[in-house]
């Protein structure tokens, strides 16, 4: 005797809601692929960083750079001085000789035409300014300056007492005074040792 096979749960039976219902796995995994895809979108979306509108200190600093350089070109003091443009700041770099005289920190009438140029021009700038003293690795010996830090620091000082003298306001200056440990250049030649005697305006745009 045969006996008729056993119909498994759902075979056959339109009553299952279950039955012929293959497409719910496609549409799951649609689904998931859905989700991942937003996940991702939504990390990525929060993590962009937000676009950053150029600085009102950086147009200043740059306008600043602008003024000085029409100055060092106007005044023909290409020679003596120098302009050292970085992303934050403003390098303005002048040989000692056009301010000073030999192994002294007081400035000279010619210093008056460098210094009476540039004030203005700093003085309009928002931003602050460090003097800083360098010399060469010739070494000095006076009462009035034991070593060369003393005789970088007092030149840079005599910059910044011009400065506020003509306008600008001390809270804006600070000074510092480097001696011979900061060389542009090898101290093997007498014109690479005046290039290392400097002193440098730093224009702090950041």
């Amino acid at each position: 005797m045969i006996r008729p096979r056993r119909q498994r749960a759902g075979e056959g039976d339109d009553s299952n809601p279950l039955h012929d219902a293959a497409w719910l796995f496609s549409y799951a995994d649609l689904m998931t692929q859905l989700l991942i895809f937003s996940i991702l979108m939504l990390t990525v979306l929060g993590l962009k960083p937000p676009e950053k509108k150029a600085a009102p200190r950086q147009d200043d600093l740059l306008e600043t750079v602008k003024q000085v350089e029409q100055f060092v070109k106007e005044s023909g003091l290409a020679d003596s001085m120098a302009i050292d443009r970085a992303a934050d700041r403003l390098v303005i770099r002048m040989k000692s000789a056009i301010l000073f005289g030999e192994a002294q920190a007081k400035l000279t009438p010619a210093a008056e035409r460098v210094l009476s140029g540039l004030t203005p021009v700093l003085a309009r700038a928002p931003s602050r300014l460090r003097v800083e003293g360098h010399t060469d690795d010739v070494p000095i010996r006076s009462s009035l300056f034991p070593s060369n830090w003393e005789l970088s620091t007092a030149r840079a000082i005599s910059v910044i007492q011009y400065l506020e003298d003509h306008g600008i306001d001390r809270d804006r200056l600070s000074v510092a005074g480097y001696g011979e440990f900061h060389p542009l250049a090898p101290n093997d030649s007498a014109d690479r040792r005046a290039l290392n005697r400097r002193v440098e305006i730093v224009v702090l745009g950041g």
